[in-house]
């Protein structure tokens, strides 16, 4: 949900275009340059991300979560640690919902390149790195 992953990410898409699909491709200095910040622990809530379109369904057409769905997607009986153990071995597609990410508190940064590690570094972040960071699991 970071959109971190799109710094990297050639192919945007595609169209029809008189019956031939035609890939869409980004150009030369068009990519996204996006920041990817980690703490050491966050304020939030975990939920299915694999259920949130129950939510989104509901709320699209004019209807309310019901109980048994909003147990879905919080899982209520689920602890921290079962959560974080879930967004790790990969048996959930795991997101957290924070009300603030408090940046000044981040442990490190990632980013596209240099320019921004100088960039976050004058307004100043340390600990900020350039690379190319999966984000999948528990960063996502």
């Amino acid at each position: 949900m970071t959109g971190y992953q799109d710094n990297w990410r050639v192919r945007t898409g595609g169209e029809f275009v008189n019956g031939i699909y035609n890939k869409i491709y980004r150009k030369k200095g068009d990519f996204p340059n996006l920041a990817l910040f980690s703490f050491e622990k966050i304020d939030g809530i975990f939920m299915d991300f694999q259920s949130w379109h129950i939510a989104l369904n509901a709320y699209m057409n004019g209807k309310s979560v019901t109980p048994a769905e909003q147990r879905m997607i919080f899982k209520p009986s689920w602890t921290r640690s079962r959560w974080i153990r879930a967004a790790m071995t990969g048996t959930h597609s795991v997101q957290m919902i924070a009300p603030e990410l408090p940046l000044q508190q981040a442990k490190q940064g990632y980013v596209r390149n240099i320019k921004t590690r100088l960039l976050l570094e004058r307004m100043g972040f340390s600990e900020i790195k350039v690379r190319r960071e999966k984000v999948d699991g528990i960063c996502s």
